[in-house]
């Protein structure tokens, strides 16, 4: 069964998020493997300083550790994220029927 992880944060005004992302990213790669047991999704949301690089570099992270990973800048909001994510948990659900 599929699982999501919501990383989000509001639009910081001096923190620079590529360079937060950097500890996120490291411990993900930390536990790739159980990420990818159990069928995980990153839905990953920041503005801020910097963002678009993080937001790349947690693309990238998707694409090294093979973890679905999709992002989103300032102009989506937290809200729609959420429903995109349950609607994605959803689905699976409905393909288990």
């Amino acid at each position: 069964r599929r699982k999501v992880l919501l990383i989000g944060g509001g639009v910081a005004n001096f923190t620079d998020v590529a360079a937060t992302f950097t500890g996120i990213i490291q411990a993900l790669k930390d536990c790739a493997g159980k990420l990818q047991e159990a069928k995980m999704h990153l839905f990953v949301r920041r503005g801020g300083p910097n963002y678009e690089a993080g937001l790349r570099m947690m693309q990238q992270l998707g694409e090294e550790i093979q973890v679905p990973v999709t992002v989103f800048g300032p102009d989506a909001s937290m809200t729609s994220i959420v429903k995109l994510a349950r609607d994605y948990l959803a689905a699976d659900a409905h393909s288990e029927s």
